[in-house]
């Protein structure tokens, strides 16, 4: 490659070695001219490639892009050694051109003609791509060719042609290597690419058939399916492209069959229209969306080039264009180019450009362990530098390619060296060689990107050195190993540049080489990222299908994040939050569990509490994650466990059903007699008492267990497609060996049983019952909720949202009920129409999926269109209006809901009549309740407003209607439905009513969900806030009036208890409704054909009763 920080070494006093070089040029004065010109020309310009690795399965890992071997030179000549580069040996004993080395005296190919300039042929003649000409007739780009007696374009820093808008991540193109789907390490499968990050995928490579022209997959090793696996990417991302890359470095090395075909294809007319007819062949077959050609290199004689080459590529890529242009639908073209001038010479980029969409220009790999052959000699630099990615993309800019026509190379791995003094480790030492190979990669000299970050993880002493000028990072690491990279820091110093000078997209080698975090992607594109959202369109009963069902259900793709962030953070895009490790984070900060949406489980929570934690999952949870500090959500506190771990556990679904006959023995214990040992482990065992056994009841569910992960590194311990995770160990079943880097084995089973059918609810509440929705915060404000088990179970009259709402209450002493009036609030339209609103309310709305397992009680909060806002949303107020009047009935009789009298004495009859409501009860100018509302004066309204209201927005929170009425149902501590209409439903579903049935399961599914949205963080934390405003705001009252004493004691005894009750009325009312379906279920004749799968259901939603509580 054109390794441009040659030249920088050439003036900086770290590169020792170059330094040299020129430091002894200073001493050859008659020659000075020429050593000034020609050592520089020479060290810039015969930079090329060698591959260090194959695409074989042995050697898997292909880094397409090196630079090549080239012997060492002393530019000196004699009659028996002529000049190495063919120029004439003049009798200096110096190589050149003209007269004073071709002339009198010379001894060597005297009839030499330079490059370019006046000793030219034809005289005059210019570089390629526009470079200088320098006045001994020296092509380069250096202050030595473009100044002084420079003979043509003496420009020594070009600009970029202007008018440039491009972006560099306008275009993020993720090359992905087939051969990495088969590989036994790190294997990273089309679907594990990190699709939101990316906008193209380049499958690297098609070969071309040498015969026939046809695209053909690389080797026998890769399926022809792939191609169709890399483009149903698509599905999960609908603006993503898919190009075939073609070619490669392999593909034209010398010595192979295909080297020639390139330049064969683009010889004749014929033979370009037959291959552009078979690429477009191949992309309607497979879906691909255009072709990057990756033709290495046309007419570099080196490898295997043609002068002729040159234009035939044009040829090429205009045959390709006027063949797509005739297809029904729009198709890319696209090459890659280098970014040395030995290979891009070659390139005639003016015109190639007019028929390509963009060149993928490959800046990076500019240094490596080949540099010892060359020039520079065995000195360490950065692989990826932005001082050299500058001056390369100068050599476009000589030839007028506009910046936002390139893409712009970054390179998701390192180069390595062993250094040949460990106390000298800075750009510029010496190296001895290639650093050991890495775990996966298995290839000296170079260490893939996940590689990086675990050995960064696994020597947390090691101290990276940023290279803020060249933007790169390097450290080193085994006392001498050496390896440079690029992370967040790096990249971003990169895209600003990039972006400074207008270059219009990106290109990964490669998107497969980075770590299950995809911290390479999300360092470039500056986001957090996640997985796919790769959906199982329809779950048939096959083993794959069951088994990634069951993974959904029991956390195996789940992950906690490593950053510490803000507890309400959300999870890259395609991934659901289900909760948050606090780890080492510190106050309001955690590890966000995150997992693909549409296999979250639901239900989580962490267990075990206490100095000695000792957590454990209940019957019908799945552990997924331990940890000495919980998190959230939580049953106990988040406080740190002095022994012990807690778990963090989420309900199982269909996974417990399947596994409730199976277990862990203790260790050294076999299975019973009618049972089946179907794994081991040694884990938390010692050889004395022998290995724990998973044993199932006959005939058990799992089968063909195996530990998957290989000592020492135990890299990519995942199970496959058809199987599921039961365990993590450090160890799995061995008593010697161990996973090193912190990594565990994991113990994958095949599923031999099925689950029962699942049940789908497409029926949403307000539809059951329209009346129970036609209020906003469902507020029964007829009767107070003292003794509501003994009234009917029916809803509250209804009245219109949005206005002052009225309530009524009962005072000790007094037969007529006293009314008081809500602030007026905002509708849903009205909610975000105000500045305040826009600037004060959360942007998301909470729902229940419809569609979905009737056992998913998940409530997710999504972005929201505060233009085009959710039909069925509504505004809705944390602390439900409704509670104000339980509150006055319990200060002023002195008992609290559930019975207790309050420990503070209550508030009499009098001043709730007479101050209460006086809208002159408080003094003027008082703080105000939030910075936007009124100067309030009436007690009653000061706590209503802290309730919310229009000028009070900050918590209000848009809600699906459903939500809305069951929480304003059970927050009056009514019924949803009444048991008979229930049973009516209940009774039709079991006599074949699927639609009644659905509505019946959607009545429990829905109160469950109550207290899944309540306990959502950010409901949560909007729940306490309005709590607290409220509190505030009885102390105000208590302060500035008389007899009042007492009122935020009294609310700080009643809210906890009134939740308490809420919870008790939710889950007897959810049980009761379980118990009464169960048995008409049960005892219905002829059996129901949905029995199996309702009776499941029902057992699902059962085991959530526990967890319905305020957290």
């Amino acid at each position: 490659m054109f390794s441009k920080r040659v030249i920088r070494s050439l003036i900086s006093a770290r590169y020792a070695l170059a330094a040299l070089i020129i430091f002894l040029g200073l001493f050859v004065v008659q020659y000075r001219a020429l050593w000034n010109d020609y050592v520089p020309k020479l060290i810039t310009s015969l930079y090329k490639r060698e591959t260090l690795a194959t695409s074989n399965a042995s050697m898997p890992i292909v880094v397409a892009h090196n630079t090549a071997l080239f012997p060492r030179d002393d530019y000196t000549c004699s009659p028996g050694k002529p000049c190495s580069n063919h120029a004439c040996c003049g009798k200096s004993g110096y190589c050149g051109y003209g007269p004073t080395y071709c002339g009198t005296a010379c001894t060597s190919n005297c009839d030499a003609k330079a490059e370019c300039g006046q000793y030219a042929s034809p005289a005059g003649k210019t570089c390629p791509l526009n470079t200088c000409c320098s006045e001994f007739g020296f092509c380069g780009t250096t202050k030595d060719f473009c100044t002084g007696k420079c003979q043509s374009n003496c420009v020594l820093h070009p600009q970029p042609p202007g008018g440039s808008t491009g972006k560099v991540l306008d275009k993020v193109i993720g090359y992905y290597e087939s051969w990495s789907d088969r590989l036994a390490c790190h294997r990273t499968a089309p679907g594990d690419l990190p699709l939101q990050a990316l906008t193209h995928v380049n499958y690297a490579f098609g070969y071309i058939d040498p015969t026939s022209f046809q695209l053909v997959p690389m080797d026998s090793d890769t399926p022809a399916s792939l191609f169709g696996t890399v483009s149903n990417l698509k599905q999960y991302n609908s603006g993503l492209k898919v190009f075939i890359s073609v070619g490669g470095w392999t593909f034209s090395d010398n010595g192979t069959a295909t080297q020639p075909v390139f330049g064969n294809i683009a010889s004749t007319s014929s033979n370009r229209e037959k291959f552009a007819s078979n690429v477009l062949h191949f992309l309607n077959q497979y879906g691909f969306d255009g072709i990057d050609l990756d033709w290495e290199y046309p007419g570099a004689p080196d490898r295997g080039g043609q002068t002729r080459d040159v234009a035939n590529f044009v040829l090429l890529l205009q045959t390709l264009r006027q063949t797509f242009d005739s297809s029904s639908r729009a198709l890319g073209i696209t090459f890659t180019a280098p970014s040395s001038y030995w290979y891009l010479r070659w390139f005639d980029l003016p015109e190639l450009i007019k028929y390509a969409d963009w060149i993928n220009l490959m800046t990076y790999d500019l240094h490596g362990v080949w540099d010892r052959n060359n020039p520079i000699g065995s000195i360490v630099q950065a692989h990826t530098n932005l001082t050299e990615i500058k001056l390369a993309v100068e050599l476009l800019w000589r030839v007028k390619v506009p910046p936002s026509k390139i893409a712009m190379g970054f390179g998701f791995y390192g180069r390595s060296f062993e250094l040949a003094d460990s106390h000298c480790n800075t750009p510029g030492c010496l190296f001895s060689g290639g650093a050991a190979p890495g775990p996966c990669s298995a290839t000296s000299g170079i260490l893939s990107y996940y590689e990086i970050k675990a050995l960064l993880a696994r020597n947390p002493g090691l101290k990276p050195v940023h290279d803020s000028e060249a933007a790169v990072k390097y450290a080193t690491f085994n006392d001498k190993s050496w390896v440079s990279y690029d992370d967040a820091d790096t990249f971003k110093q990169k895209v600003d540049w990039a972006n400074s000078v207008g270059i219009g997209g990106s290109l990964i080698w490669a998107s497969d080489l980075d770590d299950d975090q995809y911290s390479a992607h999300a360092g470039l594109v500056g986001r957090k990222l996640g997985h796919a959202n790769i959906k199982i369109a329809a779950f048939s009963a096959n083993s794959i299908s069951v088994a990634q069902n069951l993974i959904g259900q029991n956390g195996q793709s789940c992950r906690i994040l490593d950053a510490c962030e803000s507890t309400d953070a959300r999870c890259p895009f395609g991934q659901t939050k289900v909760g948050w490790e606090r780890g080492k984070c510190g106050r309001n900060k955690g590890h966000s569990i995150c997992c693909p949406s549409d296999m979250a489980p639901s239900s989580c929570i962490w267990r075990g509490g206490g100095g000695d934690c000792n957590g454990q999952c209940h019957p019908g949870e799945a552990t997924l994650f331990g940890s000495s500090w919980g998190g959230w959500p939580t049953e106990s506190n988040q406080r740190k466990c002095s022994r012990g771990y807690k778990v963090f556990c989420c309900d199982a679904g269909d996974w417990k059903d399947i596994m409730s006959s199976c277990y862990w023995s203790e260790c050294g214990h076999d299975c019973k007699g009618n049972e089946d040992e179907v794994s081991t482990t040694v884990k938390g065992c010692s050889i004395i008492k022998g290995r724990k056994k998973y044993c199932c009841a006959r005939p058990a569910p799992l089968y063909d267990c195996r530990w998957v992960g290989s000592y020492p590194d135990c890299p990519n311990a995942k199970c496959a497609p058809d199987e599921v995770a039961i365990e993590l160990s450090t160890y799995g079943n061995s008593w010697v060996s161990r996973c090193s880097w912190g990594r565990q084995l994991t113990d994958c089973c095949k599923v031999r049983s099925l689950p029962p059918r699942p049940l789908i609810c497409q029926e949403n509440l307000c539809d059951i019952d329209p009346g129970l929705c036609a209020i906003s915060d469902d507020d029964a404000f007829g009767s107070s909720p003292f003794g509501k088990r003994s009234q009917p179970e029916q809803t509250s009259p209804i009245e219109r949202r949005g206005g002052k709402r009225p309530f009524w209450y009962h005072l000790v002493g007094l037969a007529a009920a006293s009314k008081m009036y809500s602030r007026a609030y905002p509708s849903r339209g009205a909610l975000f129409a105000t500045a305040a609103g826009l600037r004060d309310v959360i942007r998301r709305f909470w729902q229940m999926r419809d569609g979905v397992r009737c056992n998913d009680t998940s409530v997710r909060g999504a972005p929201v269109d505060v233009n085009n806002l959710p039909v069925d949303g509504e505004t809705e107020h944390p602390i439900d209006l409704q509670v104000i009047v339980p509150f006055i009935e319990t200060a002023n009789r002195g008992y609290l809901p559930l019975g207790r009298r309050t420990r503070t004495r209550p508030i009499p009859s009098p001043w709730w009549l007479n101050v209460w409501a006086d809208p002159q009860g408080l003094p003027a100018r008082l703080m105000r309740v939030s910075p936007r509302s009124p100067d309030i004066r009436s007690p009653a309204d000061r706590v209503m407003e802290a309730f919310g209201s229009n000028t009070n927005r900050r918590n209000f929170i848009l809600t699906q209607r459903q939500i809305n009425a069951a929480k304003g149902a059970i927050f009056g501590l009514g019924a949803p439905i009444s048991t008979q209409n229930f049973g009516n439903l209940a009774q039709a579903g079991a006599g074949g009513d699927g639609a009644s049935e659905q509505r019946a399961m959607q009545e429990i599914r829905t109160v469950i969900a109550v207290f899944s949205y309540a306990n959502d963080a950010d409901v949560a934390m909007r729940i306490q806030n309005t709590d607290s405003l409220i509190r505030a705001q009885f102390a105000v009252i208590e302060t500035y009036t008389q007899g009042g004493t007492g009122l935020s004691q009294l609310w700080g005894e009643f809210w906890p208890d009134y939740q308490r009750q809420v919870e008790i009325f939710a889950q007897e009312w959810v049980q009761s409704r379980i118990t009464q379906m169960r048995q008409i279920y049960t005892q219905a004749q002829p059996a129901p054909q949905n029995r199996t799968s309702v009776l499941a259901t029902l057992r699902q939603l059962e085991s959530r009763i526990p967890d319905m509580t305020f957290r």
